[in-house]
């Protein structure tokens, strides 16, 4: 096949779509395929992947979405199948190239890019199972009809979880053109040991520490419970806007010292910390599939995590975890006082079961299943 992937972000910079990307078009290029692509990050690192990478050079934001799109114009001219990283930065040039030429267009769908925005910038405070049902104007409306119409002009939407197929058909999009594939997950090796008191608790959490990642509720359970476990420890990893908040916090309530801000680390290292915890604790008012709650079980922690998004689809209760209502104190009290105790809640010891739940998000299955999808919609199968 002729690829054209229309990547936002790239390496170096981080995150799943930008490591996606790098990684999906090696595995292209590793069957045969001849894979170009167009990235809107200047400087991109061309050293990760062996396909033709192609970044935009200018800094100021108009100029370099001009030069984004001409780029897509040069090069989906040879391209079969013209692949979106996302809906809207990346989607609606991806969308205009591959119209002006006669592509296909497949568009792939991590989260809710609009709400993302307008949670983050423009004022919104609804989450996003109650940003589906409201009316908006100015920007927010604008993002969500853009969003919605690049999704409902693709060929294929790939999404991955069940949870983001089900909001995707909410925007209008045939059943049959969504297609859910869980995003592969690397299981990476620890790259320098995690020292730990052994007379310590430790239960983790993170990544991103925006509100509504519900860590303000975390660090009032935990007031709760030091009396009875003053040997417990939070560790959080990660950064973002809510970081001093929080860190605040932590002293009006007099948990100070029983909590760690980590910072960003690099996920070799948060593997160490998952294998030295007890407990993985989500807290999150949204997922559209988290990566870190299967690193978690991967690590062995017992795992708790709200009952949102893309997570009832990994935590089983009884199974793989437990699951609590979104901010719930007294829930998330309970739980993690039940663990304390010392009860399981992951079943996974079992090699059988073990192989059987960590075989969905494998990156031979994820590149088999994408690369299926692609040749069929290229006529090639």
């Amino acid at each position: 096949m002729r690829v054209l992937i229309a990547a936002d972000i790239f390496p170096p910079i981080g995150g799943g779509p930008a490591i996606y990307a790098a990684g999906f078009s090696n595995a292209l290029i590793a069957q045969g395929d001849e894979v170009t692509v167009v990235s809107l990050t200047p400087a991109s690192d061309t050293s990760v992947t062996k396909a033709r990478v192609v970044a935009v050079t200018k800094k100021n934001k108009v100029l370099k979405y001009l030069e984004y799109l001409g780029l897509l114009f040069r090069y989906a001219r040879q391209a079969e199948v013209v692949y979106a990283m996302g809906p809207v930065n990346a989607g609606l040039p991806a969308w205009l190239a591959a119209t002006l030429f006669g592509k296909k267009f497949v568009v792939k769908v991590v989260g809710d890019y609009a709400w993302e925005q307008s949670f983050q910038r423009f004022g919104v405070t609804e989450l996003i199972d109650e940003f589906q049902t409201k009316k908006y104007s100015g920007t927010v409306r604008i993002l969500q009809m853009v969003q919605k119409f690049v999704v409902r002009s693709a060929d294929q939407v790939i999404v991955p979880s069940e949870y983001l197929k089900k909001i995707v058909i909410g925007w209008g999009v045939l059943v049959d053109n969504i297609q859910v594939i869980y995003t592969a997950i690397e299981f990476t090796k620890v790259a320098e040991p995690v020292v730990k008191n052994t007379n310590e608790i430790w239960i983790l959490t993170g990544p991103r520490l925006v509100p509504w990642k519900g860590i303000r509720a975390l660090i009032n359970v935990l007031r709760k419970v030091q009396s009875d476990f003053p040997q417990v420890r939070l560790k959080v990893f990660g950064d973002g806007p809510e970081r001093n908040n929080l860190e605040e916090l932590a002293k009006t309530t007099g948990v100070e010292d029983m909590i760690e801000f980590l910072g960003y680390i690099p996920n070799s290292k948060v593997l160490g910390y998952m294998q030295n915890s007890e407990i993985f604790i989500l807290n999150s008012g949204y997922e559209g599939l988290s990566h870190v709650l299967v690193e978690a079980l991967y690590a062995n922690c017992q795992v708790l995590a709200s009952n949102v998004g893309g997570n009832p689809e990994v935590i089983i209760p009884g199974q793989t975890g437990l699951l609590f209502s979104y901010n719930n104190e007294r829930e998330i009290e309970k739980n993690l006082r039940e663990v304390l105790g010392g009860m399981k809640v992951s079943l996974l010891e079992n090699p059988d079961a073990r192989e059987k739940f960590f075989g969905k998000f494998e990156f031979k299955v994820m590149v088999s299943k994408t690369t299926e999808l692609l040749e069929k919609i290229c006529g090639r199968s």
